[in-house]
């Protein structure tokens, strides 16, 4: 449901009713979901790729590590909208 507000400039703007708990929810696990994907993507990418070089840990941690930033970039866009 929207309402309208007026601003001190004599405009009027719409605000937005909060979101209810089931919407509120659904955002949660939209959140889990873009950050733990690309972290067990970059995880396995990583992991093939130290094994195809014959490295330790090194492709691992750069797949880790390039997941986290995808998943947090995600979850920034995710709720861009709200701020």
């Amino acid at each position: 449901m929207v309402d309208e507000l007026e601003t001190p400039e004599g405009t009027t703007r719409m605000k937005k009713k909060p979101p209810s708990a089931w919407e509120s929810l659904a955002l949660m696990g939209q959140l889990g979901f873009t950050i733990a994907i690309p972290l067990v993507l970059g995880t396995l990418l990583g992991n093939y790729l130290d094994s195809v070089t014959h490295q330790k840990t090194l492709f691992l941690l750069l797949g880790l590590l390039l997941g986290l930033i995808v998943g947090i970039y995600g979850a920034y866009r995710l709720f861009a909208r709200f701020f």
